[in-house]
Parts: structure tokens; C-alpha cells; sequence
């Protein structure tokens, strides 16, 4: 990475901000050579996970060549220039947390285990619940778990670039985050919050 001081490697805090995400993008290769893209509810828990169909493009790409890339955007804020000048528009910037993955995906077989994930995704995206859990077995989900497949990119390179107004002057870096804390956007919290552990270095 070209400014080293945006790289993050620490592991604990990569796997924090990936539990945060919500929408991640997995690069496959394709039959033709060119690189394909999709983006992908998941689930983390040391694995990146999610489900699909066990047919079409995606899945026969990945059945033919493991490999793939993953990427998301755990928080992202617009930091406009009036923070830092009046004038000067080059201060706006974009705060964020960005987290990349190489790995290979695997398919999980193990109707107990696809369950638990499945389960996993809908406390993740629909923590209110009101849905009936799933299970291999119970009628009301049969046909569907036919036809879903539980896939599953085991991690062997993570790294993550957070810029959080690392290389601004601390009088700048203290607006940012007063600024972004007085709008209270839930991805304000999170950039401001690293952006005053910055400061308290």
C-alpha cells in the first residue's frame, strides 16, 4: 500500500470493522479471463459466508477456479473541505474503513452447518426476527435449502486501509470528529471514534 500510514494488519481490529459491514464485493475469475464482481450479503466469523444459488454464472466460476477477492466498506463518511478551510476545497476527502480479502471458497455440505449460517444471516440482517428459525429438516424450508447453496471464502491474506484523518494536523483531526459526532450519522461514530484514538496516540 502506498501510504503506509492508512494500512491496517492488526487482525483484531480488521475482523471489528468486517463484523460491522453489511454489503462486501467478491471478485471471481471468469470462464473468458476477464474478472467478475458481485456484491453479497455475508457473515463473518473468520470465514467470510454467504449464500446463492447452486446454479449460474457465480457458482460454476467458483466450482471451476476457488480463487476469489472480497472487499467491503465497514463505515464511510463525505468530510467536507469547510472543515479544514473556506476556501481551500482540495481538504475534502472521504473517511472510511476498507478491508480486502484473497482467499479460496469453499461449498458447505453439512445441512446442520448451512442451517446455523443461514440462521446467522437473518440475525445479522433482520434482528428483529419474527421468522421461524431454519433447519434441515423442517418442511416450511425444504425446497428452498434445496436450491441454496452455503459458500464459504477461507481467508489466506486480509489487510485493510483506514484513513481517518491520519494526516491532518491535530487541531484538524479534533473539528473532524466534533463535527462528525454533532451529526451523529452511525458511521460518524465509528470514523470519529478512530479518528480520536489518532489524537489520544
Amino acid at each position: 500500500m502506498r501510504r503506509k500510514e492508512f494500512e491496517v494488519k492488526d487482525r483484531e481490529r480488521l475482523e471489528g470493522a468486517l463484523k460491522k459491514a453489511e454489503i462486501g464485493y467478491l471478485a471471481f475469475n471468469g470462464p473468458d479471463g476477464w474478472p467478475r464482481i458481485t456484491p453479497i450479503n455475508f457473515e463473518y466469523d473468520g470465514r467470510v459466508l454467504w449464500h446463492g444459488a447452486i446454479a449460474g454464472e457465480r457458482f460454476d466460476c467458483l466450482q471451476q477456479d476457488p480463487r476469489a477477492a472480497f472487499s467491503t466498506v465497514a463505515a464511510q463518511v463525505y468530510v467536507p473541505s469547510h472543515l479544514v478551510s473556506e476556501e481551500n476545497a482540495s481538504g475534502a476527502t472521504v473517511a472510511f474503513q476498507s478491508i480486502q480479502i484473497r482467499g479460496r471458497c469453499q461449498t458447505i455440505a453439512n445441512p446442520q452447518e448451512r442451517s446455523a449460517i443461514l440462521n446467522r444471516l437473518m440475525d445479522k440482517y433482520q434482528p428483529e426476527g419474527r421468522y421461524r428459525k431454519v433447519t434441515p429438516d423442517d418442511p416450511l424450508y425444504t425446497k428452498v435449502l434445496a436450491a441454496t447453496g452455503v459458500f464459504s471464502l477461507i481467508v489466506e491474506e486480509m489487510t485493510g486501509k483506514f484513513k481517518v484523518a491520519q494526516n491532518k494536523t491535530e487541531e484538524d483531526r479534533k473539528r473532524i470528529a466534533s463535527w462528525l459526532l454533532a451529526r451523529g450519522l452511525t458511521a460518524d461514530h465509528i470514523i470519529a471514534e478512530e479518528i480520536l484514538k489518532i489524537r489520544k496516540a
